[in-house]
């Protein structure tokens, strides 16, 4: 037999909104600790830090500028 829970809650916008926000904060985390967890991914972020003090990089205020650069 296959019991079906047909309960719902209300979760309010904002706290999903919040939810959200955390769980994007964590991902970006994430990756950095994927990236600095082997050495190229070391290497790739010492060069994008000297790039950085350089002022060798461009700034993107969209996706669609990506296809231009």
């Amino acid at each position: 037999m296959v019991r079906i829970l047909t309960e719902t809650i209300t979760i309010p916008k904002d706290l999903l909104k919040d939810l959200r926000a955390g769980l994007t904060k964590v991902e970006g985390v994430l990756a950095m600790l994927e990236e600095i967890a082997d050495r190229e991914g070391q290497r790739r972020v010492r060069r994008a830090k000297a790039e950085y003090r350089k002022g060798d990089y461009i700034i993107i205020g969209k996706g669609e500028d990506l296809l231009r650069h």
